[in-house]
């Protein structure tokens, strides 16, 4: 009995080790570590299209305020992330840009740049998702519908998006385009420009004094900053929520780089951070 005992005991330890022994080989599965945590790693190129390409595709959507078109067929974009959350201007959204242009990507997720940081290479596929616009800045997301009953493109949840982007493993930091330089009349323009990563050189803000801060981190509404030298239409656009929402603005010259939204006819420079102001001794 003793020796049945004893063979039963050493049979349950041989199978606990079995077992032991495949989760670690589960674990084990990828040894260099190349395996990319986040999104899907199984998305391929099988119809790439450009930034400009899908905005030429669906521009009366973009064009048009509650317009949007749900893509049917597959359908990638390849472009690199310019901008992310990581000062908490930037909200629930990516800025993603390639050579022809820019379009922001709207997720409902807190944290992106922990695992997108700036310069991180993604592929996208549009296929089920939606292009439209939010005030005619082409955006990809899902659909919401407001309080009045007006639908638009606007944030899709973390799990869709983790189905519908790929890491390539590519890295560049885009460098930012002069907007304008002083007084000198921009040449952007919005079907083309618009999104994309930029710089306003040699500028001043107006009514800038030592008690004006981007924002007003106790308030709830964003703040707009104008530029003696620009038009109205040309405007800092800041979150209360942002880290850098008490931060004094400069007194004097300065250059300005941020993500350079539309909003119907004027453009919103959405600073990533306070790095992005500089100072012009």
């Amino acid at each position: 009995m003793k020796n049945m005992k004893y063979l039963k005991l050493i049979m349950l330890a041989l199978i606990c080790g079995m077992t032991l022994t495949s989760c670690m080989d589960d674990d084990w599965d990828d040894p260099n570590g190349t395996s990319i945590p986040y999104g899907n790693n199984s998305i391929k190129e099988t119809n790439l299209k450009t930034i400009a390409e899908v905005r030429e595709m669906f521009k009366d959507k973009i064009n048009t305020s509650y317009a949007y078109e749900q893509v049917t067929e597959p359908i990638q974009i390849k472009g690199y992330v310019t901008g992310n959350d990581v000062q908490g201007n930037i909200y629930n959204e990516i800025a993603l840009q390639d050579e022809t242009g820019a379009i922001i990507i709207a997720i409902a997720q807190g944290g992106i740049n922990g695992y997108l940081p700036v310069g991180t290479e993604i592929l996208v596929e549009l296929k089920d998702l939606y292009v439209g616009n939010y005030g005619k800045q082409a955006e990809i997301g899902t659909l919401y519908t407001n309080k009045n009953g007006n639908t638009y493109v606007s944030r899709m949840n973390r799990f869709l998006w983790q189905d519908h982007f790929m890491i390539t493993g590519g890295y560049k930091v885009i460098e930012p385009e002069v907007f304008a330089d002083g007084n000198e009349k921009t040449k952007w323009t919005f079907d083309k420009d618009s999104g994309k990563l930029g710089v306003i050189k040699n500028v001043t803000i107006k009514g800038a004094s030592e008690t004006t801060t981007f924002s007003d981190p106790n308030g709830s509404q964003s703040v707009s900053l104008n530029f003696n030298e620009q038009p109205n239409s040309v405007m800092i656009y800041t979150s209360p929520y942002c880290d850098f929402a008490g931060r004094t603005v400069p007194q004097g010259k300065c250059n300005i780089t941020g993500i350079f939204k539309r909003y119907n006819d004027s453009w919103e420079i959405i600073i990533r951070s306070i790095d992005d102001v500089e100072e012009v001794k």
